[in-house]
């Protein structure tokens, strides 16, 4: 072999072991930006999925399963990649949920007024409906004058107690350091006594002068 052709060849190794630490330092720092990715959404999941946890427990429902399901023949990136959209979406979910865990429990987006006026109004309807049969079962007699009252006032606490609970909602609402503020729950006795009052007298007339 002659001197130039060893040369060469020296030349050709030295080439081929330079481009092999090249494809090797970047094979490294490909993995570690890969670790890093991972770790990093290893730790938003684990976030996500403590408040996720703690929001079912408020909400008393039971926690989802979030255990990925396993990829086959996906790059790494395209399995990173995907997986931080999941994780923006469970995030923005989640927020949507709390939000809307934080409105009355019965028809969220309806003024207090009507949710007040369909519950006591429910309860007055079973109150008179429960007049009625008595005035038809028994025709009337000395006890009519308590199943005028007292029905109907039982049915005003009865919707009392319900409308709290319809207008109070399921999480409470935070202020700005993340502490829970004291929930303002709208009640309007005055509906319930209204048509309790008119209860009486719907009863009233059909007892006495109808």
């Amino acid at each position: 072999m002659s001197l130039s052709a060893y040369e060469d060849l020296v030349h050709e190794l030295a080439r081929l072991d330079a481009d092999s630490a090249a494809s090797n330092a970047q094979a490294t720092k490909r993995l570690s930006r890969r670790h890093e990715a991972l770790s990093a959404l290893r730790s938003d999941l684990d976030e996500q999925t403590g408040s996720l946890a703690e929001l079912c427990a408020a909400l008393r429902h039971t926690a989802p399963d979030l255990t990925p399901e396993p990829g086959e023949g996906e790059e790494v990136d395209a399995v990173l990649s995907r997986a931080r959209v999941a994780l923006r979406e469970a995030e923005s979910a989640r927020i949507a949920t709390v939000r809307a865990a934080q409105r009355p429990t019965m028809l969220p987006k309806a003024h207090h007024v009507l949710r007040e006026l369909l519950l006591y109004g429910a309860c007055m309807a079973a109150c008179f409906g429960a007049q009625m049969l008595y005035l038809a079962v028994t025709g009337g007699g000395e006890s009519t004058w308590w199943v005028m009252f007292l029905p109907p006032v039982a049915a005003a606490l009865v919707g009392y107690m319900l409308v709290g609970a319809a207008n109070k909602p399921r999480l409470p609402l935070l202020d700005r350091n993340g502490k829970p503020v004291k929930t303002v729950v709208p009640h309007n006795p005055r509906l319930g006594v209204t048509l309790a009052v008119c209860t009486m007298a719907l009863f009233a007339y059909f007892a006495f002068f109808a």
